[in-house]
């Protein structure tokens, strides 16, 4: 008495659970794949199966109503012919059928000739349609000690005697039990087409996601050193090749970043390798040949190294920052005009004249490495210069712009996008630059500058008091 109450309900969270557990993201693609097939073939089946199912009970009952129909007729057209003198129960029987009975009554509801297995009793309905007239109904009737759902059609006829009432009784168990075997028949018919749709939906996603299964384990064996081998293509180009080409694309990127990588590395090494040859030659030859350096001569020797060290290992660590963009330093607005005239002054010297027009121009970022970025450009034209300078700063739309130019050798057009590369070697035109930011002053600028949504370049530059190189920051301005 107590379990009963439990396992419906019991049953009822079951069931969402297994759903739940088959549609999750844990249960893998081909599972949740097949579960929505498998699910959405089901609901379309009851769906069709329900149509069907009322669609031939329909028919059915409609045939019943018009074979009831049609047997009143036959009586009602005896009657309006030659009434009911001659009218017995066998003229109305249905020789055993208990399924269709027949009652005649007379114009006081009282039967006049049954069936005989309702033979004796009062009349079976209340309707009482007038001469030319029908009704329908359906009610339960008690035929053979066995109670059944029946259509009752009575038709009206006005013959001699008349009226009389023929009423028309049809079965409709015959209905429901079709009705039923035809849902057990779908229903079981449904079982192997769901079983056979899943196995098919289970298999045809597992061979599309075979070049998936490829394309990893291809990418599993590619070793961390060597970014060489590429993922298969399939043939057909959908959704699959895309991501195919996807992931190649990705390789090859990853191959170029790993060769700047170890480009910039052996670069590295190259330019902190100099000034520590330089100072240990110098170190040995005082050691080996006291009278040919003085102690004041190996002093400055060393420390105009050591700071080309210092100074080259500050600009990698610059780099890296730049780089990484998990390291979020403050920003706020800065004068960008006000920056260009405090460096533009910085190198201004007797040998060097800076010509500084400076209109303003704000933009928003970092102050220490936009310092930075206009510190480099600024260097870079004093170095080269032979004996002009120019800064400008002024806004072009919603660009603030930054421009430094000098009279120097300039830059070939073939180096003027690689020169902003890391550790860059152009021709001789352009002399090395003494200090640690020897191939990477110019790297940092292009850094910074895109750590800011802007660019660097290279431009060229008709004027003929400043022929050299001619530098061009482009940062978005602060709309605020």
């Amino acid at each position: 008495m107590n379990e009963r109450p439990k396992t419906a309900p019991y049953l009822v969270r079951i069931r969402p659970r297994l759903v739940g557990q088959l549609t999750s993201p844990r249960a893998g693609i081909r599972m949740r794949t097949t579960a929505v097939a498998v699910v959405v073939l089901a609901l379309a089946l009851a769906v069709s199966e329900i149509g069907v199912v009322l669609l031939l009970s329909w028919s059915l009952d409609r045939a019943t109503t018009d074979s009831a129909r049609s047997s009143a007729r036959q009586i009602a057209n005896q009657l309006a012919r030659e009434g009911s003198r001659e009218l017995t129960d066998n003229d109305v029987a249905s020789t055993g059928d208990t399924a269709a009975v027949i009652q005649v009554l007379d114009s006081h509801g009282r039967p006049i000739a049954s069936d005989p297995v309702i033979a004796g009793r009062a009349a079976i309905t209340t309707a009482r349609p007038s001469p030319g007239t029908e009704a329908v109904e359906t009610t339960g009737l008690t035929v053979s000690g066995t109670e059944e759902t029946f259509r009752l059609v009575s038709i009206g006829v006005g013959g001699p005697g008349g009226p009389y009432s023929v009423v028309s009784a049809r079965s409709l168990s015959s209905v429901d039990a079709a009705s039923i075997r035809l849902t057990l028949l779908l229903a079981l018919a449904s079982l192997p087409l769901l079983v056979i749709a899943a196995l098919a939906v289970h298999r045809a996603v597992g061979s599309a996601l075979r070049p998936v299964e490829r394309m990893r384990r291809t990418v599993a064996e590619i070793p961390a050193r060597d970014v060489t081998l590429r993922v298969p293509l399939p043939s057909a180009k959908d959704e699959v090749y895309r991501l195919a080409t996807t992931l190649n694309r990705m390789l090859d990127r990853l191959a170029s970043a790993q060769e700047a990588q170890r480009r910039f590395v052996s670069d590295a090494s190259h330019e902190l390798r100099s000034p520590l040859s330089t100072i240990t030659t110098a170190l040995e030859v005082s050691a080996h040949h006291p009278e040919t350096m003085s102690r004041d001569e190996l002093v400055d020797i060393v420390s105009q190294e050591v700071a080309r060290l210092r100074e080259l290992v500050d600009d990698l660590l610059v780099l890296a920052r730049t780089d990484d963009t998990t390291d979020t330093p403050a920003w706020k607005e800065v004068d960008l005009d006000d920056l260009a005239r405090a460096e533009g002054g910085r190198i201004r010297s007797a040998d060097l004249e800076v010509e500084i027009r400076a209109l303003p121009a704000k933009v928003r970022g970092n102050p220490e490495q936009l310092r930075r970025a206009i510190r480099n450009l600024v260097d870079n034209a004093g170095d080269y210069a032979r004996h002009r300078v120019r800064v400008t700063t002024r806004t072009v739309g919603s660009t603030a712009v930054l421009e430094v130019g000098d009279d120097g050798p300039g830059v070939p057009l073939a180096d003027r996008a690689r020169i902003f590369e890391r550790f860059v070697r152009l021709d001789d035109a352009r002399t090395r630059r003494v200090g640690g930011a020897v191939g990477l002053g110019l790297a940092i600028v292009a850094g910074i500058a895109l750590r800011h949504g802007g660019r660097a370049s290279c431009v060229e530059l008709s004027d003929a008091r400043f022929p050299g190189a001619h530098f061009r920051l482009e940062l978005p301005i602060d709309e605020a």
